[in-house]
């Protein structure tokens, strides 16, 4: 009888031709099926030569050998049945599974196929889009440039224009004192700023000039020239500025000098001496002097001119019959008074 450790199985051999396996008390109460599962394997390897053991097997071991053999091909046996079953049942399932998993499958490689188809224009469209963000971009910082360039020339604008209001506003001002200037002016009569024509006593002056002479009282001949300068340079002026032209006569101012024109020269002048009175010529410019003015006068009356009524005629016939000192001063008085 050989017992082998790792097997847990006791072969008899102590007859060459019967032989039996017999296995420990303690394995045969085993029913695990591992354990007779891997009891089986060895048998099977004895049985087809496999085994290292080479002895033979009595009867009674063998009967006890097929018995043992049958009671776990029994066994497997329903186990195999159970497994069919099961593989049955499972194949089943698997093959409706498999249907619906191949319905999955071709539902999601359409779908697969969907979204790369879809993936693909989307990442056309990025590109697309990012070309045109690229531009997009450039034509930011362009604008913004722009933008900056605009700034500073609105910058540059409104400080000329702040500039542009302040010449407009002192322009303004400038324009409301000549406005205001102007007003003074319009109410200022400009001969009697530049010519001052008053009395002084029983004589008339113009600029501090006077006119004529006393007995009593001698002015010098230069004073008095001086002053029929002023007076004929007054009633040049006035008439110029009326668009007047005298008859018979012209006047022509020459400062101490002045003098007439007519058919001969009038002076306005004289050198003094025992015949002033009576020289002809002084006389007579000083009789068209009055002709000159009573034109004028009349003039300014068909304008309605404030101005008096003249006694010029009375005076041209005085100054032509010859006249004292006395009447010569008062005569110029008052033609100086009414210009």
């Amino acid at each position: 009888v050989v017992s082998t450790q790792s097997t847990g199985i006791i072969i008899d051999n102590t007859s060459k031709d019967d032989f039996c396996v017999l296995a420990k008390p303690e394995a045969a109460k085993t029913e695990a099926f591992s354990y007779k599962l891997r009891v089986a394997m060895q048998l099977f390897d004895i049985l087809s030569e496999n085994s290292e053991i080479d002895h033979p097997l009595c009867e009674e071991c063998t009967n006890g050998l097929f018995l043992e053999l049958d009671k776990q091909l029994r066994t497997l046996k329903q186990d195999c049945t159970d497994y069919r079953r099961v593989l049955a049942q499972l194949q089943q399932q698997d093959s409706s599974i498999t249907s619906q998993l191949d319905e999955d499958i071709e539902r999601l490689r359409a779908e697969e196929e969907a979204l790369l188809k879809e993936l693909d224009e989307v990442s056309e469209e990025r590109a697309s889009v990012a070309a045109e963000l690229s531009a997009l971009q450039i034509s930011e910082r362009e604008l913004e440039k722009e933008e900056e360039q605009l700034h500073r020339e609105i910058n540059q604008y409104e400080h000329r224009l702040a500039e542009v209001n302040l010449q407009q506003k002192c322009l303004d001002d400038e324009l409301k004192y000549s406005h205001t200037e102007l007003e003074k002016l319009k109410k200022t009569n400009v001969f009697n700023t530049v010519f001052h024509i008053w009395h002084e006593g029983h004589f008339g002056t113009i600029n501090g000039f006077r006119l004529g002479r006393l007995p009593t009282f001698n002015v010098e001949w230069d004073e008095v020239n001086a002053g029929w300068g002023q007076t004929a340079l007054l009633l040049f002026s006035l008439a110029n500025a009326n668009n007047f032209v005298f008859q018979r006569y012209k006047i022509v101012p020459f400062g101490s000098q002045s003098y007439l024109e007519g058919e001969t020269k009038l002076p306005l002048f004289t050198n003094g001496g025992l015949r002033l009175f009576w020289d002809a010529k002084f006389d007579q410019g000083m009789v068209a002097f009055l002709d000159c003015l009573k034109q004028f006068l009349d003039l300014s009356k068909r304008k309605d001119r404030l101005i008096s009524p003249t006694k010029s005629t009375s005076q041209k016939l005085v100054i032509r019959k010859g006249f004292t000192a006395s009447s010569y001063t008062s005569i110029v008085k008052n033609s100086g008074q009414k210009l």
